[in-house]
C-alpha cells in the first residue's frame, strides 16, 4: 500500500523526469567546478543514466517500465566492447561506471551484462578487491561504493569472498568516507552494499545491518538532511521491519514531501565528485533527475501496518 501523498509526489516527480530524459532515455546532469555555478556544463554520461534507472527498478508506478525501457537502450549504444562503459570519451573505462551500467541493464540483455562480468573479474587485484581503474597508466584506488557495485554484479563466490569480507569491515570501522576517492558520504557505500544485499550477497548482510541501524538514527535525527540523503537512507532501510524503521520511514517521507520544490522535484546534489591535486579542482556531479528518482523510490516503498508487516 502507498499512501495517497507519498504516491501522488511521486507521480508528479516521475512526470518530470520522463519529460527531461533526452531521445535515446538519457538521464541529465551537471558537472560544476569548485561549487562555483558559473563553471557548470551539462553532462549526459551514461552512468548517470543508470543510476537513474536503478533508483526505479521495481517502483510500482505506471509508465516506469516504459522509461526504463527507453534507457536501457542508451545503455546498449554506449557500451563499450567486454561490456564496459566509461564516463566520458576521453578516459578509459572503469570498474565503478561498468558495473552500474550493467545492473542498470540486468535482465534487459543478460548477454551483454555476462561479458561485464567476465571482464571485471579479471581486474581482481592479487588482495581480492576491485581497483576503481584499471588501464595502464591510471591509479589502480580502491573505493568502497565502486567494490560494492562490482560485487553487486558478480554475486556471492570465491572472486568475491576477500572483497566482501573488506567491505564488512569498512562499514564496522566507519571508514566509508576515508576509504572513498569519490563519494562523500557513508550513505553512498550503504546504498551500494543494499543493492549487493537485495541480489543475493548474504556476505553483506551483517554490514547492511549496520548501515541501516546507523540510517534510521539520520532519519530520526532532530535536523533534516538534504532530500538525497533522506531518500538514500530511506532505501537503505527498504528491506528492515521494526517500530523504529517504520517510524523512521514516516519521518523521512514526511520530510520528503516539505522539501518539494515548486514543480514537484527535489533540490539537486552532488552524486560523486572527483579531482586532485594537479587538477584545476574538484568537479562536483550532480543531477536533480536522479535525485527525484530516488524520491520516488523513497515514496513508493511498501508501507507497514500497526503489527509491522507489509
Amino acid at each position: 500500500m502507498i499512501v495517497n501523498a507519498y504516491q501522488s509526489a511521486a507521480e508528479i516527480a516521475l512526470s518530470r523526469i520522463r519529460d527531461a530524459l533526452g531521445p535515446r532515455g538519457q538521464w541529465p546532469g551537471t558537472v560544476t567546478l569548485d561549487r562555483d555555478p558559473g563553471r557548470a556544463r551539462s553532462d549526459l554520461a551514461p552512468p548517470l543514466t543508470a543510476l537513474g534507472v536503478l533508483a526505479l527498478q521495481g517502483v510500482p508506478l505506471a509508465g516506469v517500465a516504459n522509461l526504463l525501457s527507453l534507457s536501457h537502450n542508451h545503455l546498449r549504444l554506449t557500451m563499450l566492447p567486454g561490456g564496459l562503459w566509461r564516463y566520458y570519451a576521453n578516459i578509459p573505462p572503469d570498474t565503478d561506471d561498468s558495473a552500474m551500467c550493467a545492473l542498470a541493464l540486468a535482465d534487459a540483455d543478460r548477454e551483454s551484462v555476462a561479458l561485464t562480468r567476465a571482464s571485471l573479474t579479471a581486474t581482481r587485484l592479487p588482495n581480492g578487491l576491485f581497483p576503481t581503474w584499471f588501464a595502464p597508466g591510471w591509479s589502480p584506488v580502491v573505493d568502497p561504493v565502486p567494490v560494492a557495485h562490482v560485487v553487486a554484479l558478480l554475486g556471492s563466490g570465491q572472486s568475491t569472498d576477500e572483497a566482501v569480507a573488506w567491505l564488512t569491515t569498512v562499514v564496522a570501522d566507519a571508514r566509508e568516507v576515508t576509504e572513498s576517492a569519490y563519494y562523500p558520504d557513508p550513505l553512498d557505500t550503504h546504498v551500494a552494499i543494499s543493492r549487493a544485499v537485495a541480489r543475493g550477497v548474504s556476505g553483506l548482510r551483517s554490514a547492511l545491518d549496520q548501515a541501516q541501524e546507523r540510517a534510521v538514527e539520520r532519519l530520526l535525527a532532530p535536523a533534516a538532511e538534504s532530500a538525497y540523503r533522506t531518500a538514500q537512507a530511506l532505501v537503505v532501510i527498504e528491506s528492515m521491519r521494526g517500530r523504529s524503521a517504520q517510524a523512521a520511514r514516516t519521518c523521512g517521507r514526511d520530510r520528503l514531501l516539505a522539501a518539494r520544490l515548486t514543480d514537484g522535484t527535489w533540490p539537486t546534489h552532488t552524486l560523486f565528485e572527483a579531482g586532485n591535486s594537479t587538477g584545476p579542482g574538484r568537479y562536483l556531479y550532480q543531477s536533480w533527475a536522479i535525485v527525484g528518482a530516488l524520491c520516488v523510490r523513497a515514496l513508493t516503498l511498501p508501507v507497514e501496518d500497526q503489527a509491522g508487516a507489509v
